[in-house]
């Protein structure tokens, strides 16, 4: 695995004592995304692919991308994390591995919205509405660019 031009161990690295193992997950907010396995620790370090209270960014949702999203987050399921830490968190939170769950939940309401709404604005307040107590409402805006650009 390719990590920022340098390449992950296959057999993954050992650090301070912990096994430390790199997962390709494929599609998550974007293209070919990876999360890091500390198994010793119940530890999943799962950046863009789990979501902790923040809205998430489904620019690229459309054509399969929620689909594809969903088989990322049963890839990270597989690994029956007690912790997961999320690159995009709500830092009033902790790192609960509810948040494979919660981060599926959002996937299926905006899907529903998405076949529903005919315009940005539509999709963002849609969105805002069901998820109120979300962070960064920014991310809905930008996905609803994306998802009804012409």
């Amino acid at each position: 695995m390719t990590v920022q031009g340098s390449v992950f161990p296959a057999g993954g690295l050992l650090l301070d004592g912990h096994e430390l193992l790199a997962h390709e997950v494929g599609h998550s907010d974007t293209d070919d995304t990876s999360v890091l396995h500390v198994p010793s620790l119940d530890l999943v370090i799962a950046g863009d692919v789990v979501y902790n209270n923040v809205h998430q960014y489904l620019g690229e949702g459309r054509d399969g991308g929620v689909d594809a999203w969903h088989q990322a987050l049963d890839k990270v399921a597989t690994l029956k994390p007690r912790f997961v830490v999320a690159s995009h968190k709500d830092i009033q939170r902790g790192n609960p591995a509810s948040d494979i769950v919660e981060t599926r939940r959002y996937l299926d309401v905006a899907a529903v919205v998405l076949k529903q709404a005919t315009t940005p604005v539509e999709y963002f307040d849609a969105m805002k509405q069901r998820y109120p107590e979300r962070v960064n409402p920014w991310a809905i805006w930008l996905s609803a660019l994306q998802l009804f650009s012409t």
